[in-house]
């Protein structure tokens, strides 16, 4: 039954890692996405006032888009791999030694009252 109990609580808290993990990658999708509208816009400025040509505003746009979502892939397998290690590390505490914590307190809080 203990058993049972932490591994309902690791993978509570695997699901709320996982749901952290969805939100911070959606931010950093949400503000790649405005980088890259950024970059077309002004892209598209400079094609507009022929300061560069149709071909090279593409090319740029491409290869900004193309960076982005690599740096995008990069940062989610860091932040899953990150967070993969974290979780072998935690464990929670088994009842044994759940139970004996309490009796050191015990021993501690008989100890402390002695000394009043």
């Amino acid at each position: 039954m203990a058993e049972e109990t932490q591994n309902q609580d690791k993978e509570q808290k695997k699901e709320e890692i996982d749901s952290l993990l969805k939100k911070i990658l959606y931010q950093g999708v949400a503000k790649a996405s405005d980088a890259i509208d950024y970059v077309s816009k002004t892209v598209s400025g400079l094609v507009g006032e022929n300061k560069i040509s149709n071909e090279e505003g593409k090319k740029i746009v491409s290869n900004f888009t193309s960076t982005i979502d690599t740096k995008v892939k990069d940062m989610e397998a860091r932040l899953r791999e990150t967070i993969s290690g974290a979780l072998q590390n935690v464990r929670p505490a088994s009842k044994s030694e759940v139970e004996e914590l309490r009796k050191r307190v015990e021993a501690l809080e008989k100890i402390v009252a002695g000394l009043d």
